[in-house]
Formats: C-alpha cells, structure tokens, sequence
C-alpha cells in the first residue's frame, strides 16, 4: 500500500492522549493515529452528515435581505460606479 506523509499540528493536550494510548496498547504513536481515523472516520461522516447548510426560507430571506447594511451598501455603490472593462476577444 502506497502511503503519503502529512506534517499534522495538534493541541498538545490531545498530543498527551494520543502518547497515553500508544503506550496503553503497544503500538506507536503513528499507528495509533491512523487506527483512531479508521475507526472514527465513520463516526465523523455519520455526525455531518445533518449539518448541511439548508437554503434561507421565503420568510428568513426577506429578513435578510430587507436588514439595511449601510457598510456593505456603500460598497456596492462604489462597485456599481466603478468603470467596465471591455470585453475580451
């Protein structure tokens, strides 16, 4: 099996648990964390699966869009003013 080498930064707390578990269960750190992914890959997908992002509904929307925004209105101002490039060919 080909394998590639990610640099990965952790808290150090959980660096702790991760060394804590290795020497519980004889295995090196590195084992250690890919076992962890295996196992909780799964678990993480099943997790996020609900947590899509649902589109605004007709009453949110309006909501939204009708709270003025006075910073982001001026920048749309300033946009809409700004001169048009020609096409290209």
């Amino acid at each position: 099996m080909k394998s590639e080498t990610y640099p990965l930064m952790m808290p150090a707390d959980l660096l702790g648990e991760v060394q804590k578990a290795a020497k519980r269960t004889n295995l090196s750190v590195e084992d250690v964390m890919r076992q962890s992914m295996w196992f909780g890959l799964p678990k993480l997908l099943e997790e996020s699966s609900g947590n899509q992002v649902r589109p605004f509904t007709a009453e949110e929307s309006r909501l939204a869009y009708r709270t003025p925004n006075p910073e982001f209105d001026d920048l749309e101002h300033h946009c809409a003013s700004l001169p048009k490039r020609p096409p290209e060919e």
